[in-house]
């Protein structure tokens, strides 16, 4: 992972504890298949850098041989690409994908300072400090029904609400 992202990430973390709110993701499929091209994948909580690596996963969980390596960037991770993905970009075996396939984008992707394509039917929601300060600004506006039941009860107006 490169700098800058790596510090997006950490940055994310930090805001969502300091404001105790979690990301959220939101959006559904748009089926781009974007984002089974350029995928990294981890075993046994390293990132794969090689092949012997690879070929170690494939044999512990074969469901793995779906991925051909196509890349490596610039961190030495390999990048993989699925190739159970048709013409149309559908899953050939959807029913069967994996579960970093199911859980696409997970929450851990937005905190690994990854940014998902504008594309993409997904999105990562999270509070800001904004967010937070606009919150409070609104509670001490007052509600309107509460300032239209005062302008009705002023002297002067026909009618009083009880």
């Amino acid at each position: 992972m490169s700098g800058p992202r790596v510090l997006l990430g950490l940055l994310r973390r930090l805001r969502s504890i300091v404001l105790r709110s979690e990301v959220r993701v939101m959006g559904r499929c748009g089926v781009c298949g974007q984002c089974c091209t350029g995928i990294l994948l981890r075993d046994r909580g390293r990132w794969i850098k090689t092949e012997r690596a690879f070929r170690r996963l494939c044999q512990d969980n074969p469901r793995y041989r779906r991925f051909e390596v196509i890349d490596r960037d610039e961190a030495g991770h390999l990048v993989f690409r699925c190739a159970l993905q048709d013409e149309d970009n559908y899953c050939t075996s959807y029913a069967d994908r994996l579960p970093l396939c199911r859980e696409y984008p997970s929450k851990s992707l937005y905190y690994q300072g990854v940014t998902l394509r504008e594309d993409c039917g997904f999105s990562f929601k999270a509070t800001t400090f904004r967010d937070i300060l606009m919150r409070r600004k609104r509670r001490s506006v007052p509600e309107f029904t509460e300032v239209l039941r005062q302008e009705l009860n002023k002297p002067g107006n026909r009618k009083q609400t009880p």
